[in-house]
């Protein structure tokens, strides 16, 4: 297990996810609205951690593990980055904290999550074989999804942004 890559794997999507979390804020845009959080919904920063793990499944490609199936495991990585972080920091959110926010808090399971997606991960590096292209799809699938949900979102706890008092787009 490469710790190294586990450990500055996870720094680095804690500081892409800081990045991205308000170029919508920064840039309010239909452009920028695709691909990054529009509101302070836990459904929404999962665009942010998606697109984190594309960038760095990217570079990781390009400059560092040409030769494996870096896209597929990054792939897998962010789903179970976000299932993680859904499954935990929901309940938390809405039942115990009553949505007020602890940052902390949400960094610390995220934080946690990201660190467990990387150590499932650094395994499934090893698979030799090259599944590259159904990741790419799994990407662009995911992402279409966050973006329907962006301008659609279902009435739920999750795509309610608890903050500013609205689904979506404000």
């Amino acid at each position: 297990m490469n710790k190294k890559r586990i450990i500055l794997s996870t720094l680095a999507i804690l500081l892409l996810s800081t990045l991205f979390h308000s170029v919508y804020d920064w840039f309010p845009n239909g452009l920028t609205a695709l691909f990054f959080p529009v509101n302070e919904s836990i459904w929404e920063h999962n665009k942010m951690i998606l697109l984190s793990y594309f960038v760095l499944a990217l570079v990781d490609k390009q400059f560092l593990y040409r030769d494996k199936n870096v896209i597929c495991t990054s792939f897998l990585e962010a789903i179970i980055c976000i299932t993680l972080l859904d499954v935990i920091f929901t309940p938390i959110y809405l039942y115990i904290l009553k949505t007020k926010d602890n940052i902390l808090l949400t960094i610390t399971i995220f934080a946690i999550s990201s660190l467990i997606s990387f150590i499932v991960g650094e395994r499934l590096l090893k698979n030799t074989q090259k599944h590259e292209m159904p990741a790419y799809l799994g990407f662009a699938l995911l992402s279409a999804i966050f973006i329907l949900t962006t301008y659609y979102p279902p009435h739920l706890p999750i795509f309610y942004d608890y903050s500013e008092k609205h689904y979506g787009i404000s």
